[in-house]
């Protein structure tokens, strides 16, 4: 009864550490471009575009513009870039993205193209301001092919900036 008892607190200690440790990442990653742009800085983003991670090789980064065109990449992994990075994007080129957005639709699509039951996707997020309103999509699952043009787009953007370094990522 004594041993059965050790062993169920031992199992509920371990289990509370590696809470409290996922809970320390959480926190450590919620200071990420992604959670600015949730939280704080909405209406001064002109452009997010972020990836997630599959099971697999899937790019790993967030990209964000903001209005005044300082831009912002984190590579996390699977991509040529790792780290913190900052540009200045030129206006023109932002008025590139929006005008390929408006050419897709993407100002009319869905919120969220997903299905819970299929795994093993990534998150392809985007945001667009578009008079003052950041309009986002977040595709996992079958969303309109014509978003693919927009992610070229926003890929060729991201490859045309003379990124410097500013910082590493925390360990893992």
């Amino acid at each position: 009864m004594i041993k059965r008892f050790v062993y169920t607190a031992l199992i509920a200690a371990i289990l509370v550490a590696c809470s409290s440790s996922r809970k320390a990442q959480q926190s450590a990653a919620s200071a990420s471009v992604e959670h600015i742009v949730e939280n704080k800085y909405v209406t001064d983003t002109a452009l997010y575009y972020s990836r997630g991670a599959c099971f697999g090789m899937c790019p790993i980064f967030e990209f964000t513009v903001m209005r005044d065109g300082k831009a912002v990449y984190i590579g996390k992994n699977h991509v040529d870039r790792i780290g913190r990075f900052e540009a200045q994007v030129s206006y023109s080129d932002v008025e590139q993205v929006v005008s390929k957005a408006k050419q897709i639709g993407y100002f009319e699509m869905q919120e969220v193209y997903d299905n819970d039951k299929v795994q093993d996707l990534p998150n392809i997020n985007t945001g667009i301001n578009s008079n003052g309103k950041l309009y986002r999509v977040r595709n996992r699952y079958k969303g309109p092919a014509s978003l693919q043009q927009l992610y070229k787009e926003l890929d060729s953007l991201m490859a045309r900036q003379a990124w410097k370094p500013v910082g590493k990522l925390p360990q893992d």
